[in-house]
């Protein structure tokens, strides 16, 4: 009978459910599975994933120059200013902008595709053919990419470089160095980047060469001397640039040949021209404006030590006991237990400058004004003033056997002279200089080929003459896209008034180099 009495209680409680069911609210199930709590979805806004997409055609047989330098392109394939910079082409050299160092080429475009939102293309140009003026594989006028306006990004580039130098010096009897056939290596590493369409950055070191003869610059724990090349932020704008940091004056660097650029220009044979004609690099600002499409107007400015920049060894007088300016500045550094150079010295360095880009032929001009306080501390004193004049062209065309090209470059300097006792008062007399170079590229298989660079570096000042000649003919032979073998012979050649022998070396060197693009 219990048993019956809870069959009926349930049969009650079933006939029930319908009415509970329509009295209450109704529940909408979910369409789909419900997601555990740590799983999210990737919306639009998220990190892009990469897209492969089809490589574009960058660089043909009749590339204006090798891997690391930039290659020649039509002044009507320039982009504009919004997004990228215009190419005149810095590089500096074969490698590296030195100077002429090392513009890299970049990379193929891509595309970045976002999961549910559009997707953007960024594409890299490669820089133009221009000066060899940055061995630094990037300079201020080489192109970047151009990203979308909220986009950033990242890579780095840099360059290798090392081998064996033999040399023989040809000296008086009174020197004792004996002859030394150094190994030899210099590298630079860096970054560079860009946030959205208009701005970019670029930070770069070297592991210098060890001096111009690159005699060694290392200890066993590793190397000893390390430089901050480029250091910068760019902005760039329909037409207009400006750039603040360390940085190079595309302008101020004179063409070269890229096959005597083994070592990235850092050697006596190839640097020490290259600084005396004018080469500056160091902390300042820097600004162009496109005037067309083939012209480019350029403004640089620095206020500094004169150890700040390179621009400094062109001004010439002796300051007892050194033979230039910046010898004195950069003679407390070391000797002092903040290692700075001598903080009563002070510069301020414009320039001007105008570059010209076609087809198959480019020039700059510049004029470089200084003044040089060389006794901060006292009031009384006056200060050395002066200007360099320069201007260089190339060219370059094709023939049936291969590529020719031909470069020449000229500078005039004059400054005051103080007195080399005192450092206080102006002397009548003035230091004069002007540096001639010019040379010949032949490349017979797309950057293969050889090169032939002379150059030229008078100076005059009071009882005092010197004249100093660099030849360098060399051949590069690019193994890989990125790695070369180089083959040179360098002559250095010093004539002082005054003095019946011609003092100097030879130098061959046996290099390979790496391009890290």
């Amino acid at each position: 009978m219990r048993h019956l009495i809870h069959v009926q209680h349930l049969i009650v409680a079933l006939a029930a459910l319908p009415l509970v069911a329509d009295a209450g609210p109704e529940i909408q199930m979910p369409s789909e599975p419900a997601r555990p709590a740590f799983v999210k979805r990737r919306h639009a806004t998220s990190r892009p994933r990469p897209k492969l997409a089809p490589a574009k055609e960058v660089a043909t047989d009749d590339d204006d120059s090798p891997p690391g330098l930039a290659p020649a392109k039509d002044a009507a394939d320039k982009p504009n200013r919004d997004g990228a910079s215009r190419q005149q082409g810095a590089s500096n050299h074969d490698g590296a902008s030195d100077h002429d160092g090392a513009s890299k080429a970049l990379s193929a475009p891509g595309s970045f595709e976002h999961d549910g939102a559009e997707a953007t293309d960024i594409e890299k140009v490669e820089p133009t053919a221009g000066d060899e003026s940055n061995l630094d594989a990037t300079s201020l006028t080489d192109s970047v990419a151009t990203p979308s306006k909220k986009s950033k990004w990242i890579e780095p580039y840099g360059a290798i470089a090392g081998g064996m130098r033999l040399e023989s010096l040809h000296q008086p009897d009174t020197a004792h160095t004996g002859t030394q056939n150094p190994t030899v290596a210099v590298s630079r590493l860096g970054l560079r980047g860009g946030v959205g369409s208009h701005i970019t950055f670029a930070s770069e070191f070297e592991a210098s060469l060890g001096g111009p003869l690159g005699y060694g610059a290392s200890v066993w724990e590793g190397q000893a001397a390390i430089a901050v090349r480029n250091q910068f932020v760019r902005y760039a704008r329909d037409g207009f640039t400006f750039a603040a940091g360390r940085i190079d004056d595309p302008a101020s660097f004179d063409y070269v040949s890229q096959h005597v650029a083994d070592l990235l220009l850092t050697d006596q044979y190839t640097r020490d021209p290259l600084l005396y004609s004018g080469a500056d690099r160091g902390n300042g600002l820097w600004g162009s404006y496109d005037i067309g499409r083939h012209v480019t107007a350029g403004l640089t400015f620095h206020s500094t030590n004169p150890t700040g920049i390179t621009g400094t060894l062109i001004i010439g007088g002796k300051l007892q006991p050194f033979d230039r300016p910046f010898y004195l500045a950069a003679a407390q550094v070391g000797n002092n237990q903040n290692n700075l150079p001598d903080q009563n010295l002070h510069i301020y360095f414009g320039s001007p400058s105008l570059t010209l880009h076609y087809d198959h032929f480019e020039a700059k001009t510049e004029v470089q004004m200084y003044s040089l306080d060389t006794q901060e501390a006292i009031m009384t004193d006056q200060t050395i003033r002066g200007y360099n004049l320069r201007v260089g062209a190339r060219g370059w065309t094709q023939t049936p056997i291969g590529r020719l090209t031909g470069f020449a470059n000229v500078s005039r300097n004059k400054n005051e002279i103080l007195d080399p006792t005192t450092s206080k008062y102006r002397l009548p007399d003035l230091f004069k200089s002007y540096t001639l170079s010019g040379g010949v590229d032949f490349d017979y298989t797309k950057h293969n080929g050889i090169g032939l660079q002379y150059a030229l570096v008078d100076t005059i000042e009071p009882d005092h003459h010197t004249r100093q000649h660099y030849l360098n003919v060399g051949t590069t032979y690019w193994i890989e896209d990125s790695l070369a073998i180089g083959v040179r012979a360098a002559v250095f050649a010093q004539q002082i008034s005054g003095e019946m022998m011609t003092t100097g070396s030879r130098s061959l060197f046996v290099t390979a180099r790496l391009v890290l693009q």
